[in-house]
């Protein structure tokens, strides 16, 4: 049997369509979001002075698999649990309702502090 998965990537900052997942680093982890194209271009504005200052350090970041939309092909777990991930499987379709986020296949936590924030409705 023939199956097509399709994968959407949700903005991590205002939960629409993102185009890309951005990878950034700073005090020696690594993180990764996925934005759409305007947050993307402000989250490289933002830092570019210091990229820009910076020089780089130790050996250069292996970059995993893209997909032609710029996505990662996320390898594993980074062992962090998310505020997400640590939702009750009921506490999880609330906040999936609340946010108009049925498919989305990763969520930030500043998305689950505000659904927090307004009571779990």
């Amino acid at each position: 049997m023939a199956q097509t998965v399709i994968v959407k990537l949700t903005d991590d900052i205002d939960g629409g369509d993102a185009e890309e997942t951005v990878v950034f680093g700073i005090d020696g982890k690594t993180f990764e979001i996925d934005l759409n194209k305007k947050n993307a271009a402000a989250l490289r504005k933002a830092i570019a002075p210091y990229v820009d200052k910076a020089r780089a350090a130790g050996r250069p970041s292996q970059t995993r698999g893209q997909g032609r939309t710029g996505q990662s092909r996320r390898g594993g777990r980074t062992g962090v649990p998310t505020l997400f991930s640590q939702l009750d499987a009921e506490e999880k379709d609330r906040f999936r309702a609340w946010a108009d986020m049925p498919t989305a296949r990763r969520i930030g936590d500043a998305r689950v502090t505000e659904w927090i924030d307004a009571g779990r409705p």
